[in-house]
């Protein structure tokens, strides 16, 4: 994935109300947390509707990888980001959200390509 410079193009979601949300378009955060720099890793877009394939429900994206991430640790002392869903529920499947307020701090903070 890194060699590539981006994510795989197909990830599972949990069946649940939020996968229901999900639009091609909507913004997506490549939050990696097992990793001694957790953190946001890519960001990029919804590119298809959520589907169904073997029992399970998939999404296409497009998520660039930065050349460094935006790690936990920089973003936990930023006002408005430490009530984020990643630092209070860390084992959230997928999807997580960030909110409208959450974004608006984050967006100015990622390298967006």
């Amino acid at each position: 994935m890194r060699a590539a410079g981006e994510t795989k193009p197909i990830w599972c979601v949990a069946d649940n109300y939020r996968s229901r949300l999900i639009r091609p378009g909507h913004r997506v955060l490549f939050w990696v947390t097992a990793h001694s720099r957790r953190g946001i890793w890519g960001a990029g877009r919804v590119t298809g509707e959520v589907t169904e394939h073997d029992g399970a429900l998939q999404v296409r994206v497009h998520i660039p990888l930065f050349a460094e991430p935006v790690t936990a640790a920089e973003l936990l002392p930023i006002d408005g980001l430490r009530s984020m869903e990643v630092f209070r529920s860390p084992q959230q499947a997928n999807p997580s959200w960030v909110s409208r307020d959450e974004m608006a701090v984050l967006a100015p903070l990622l390298p967006w390509t």
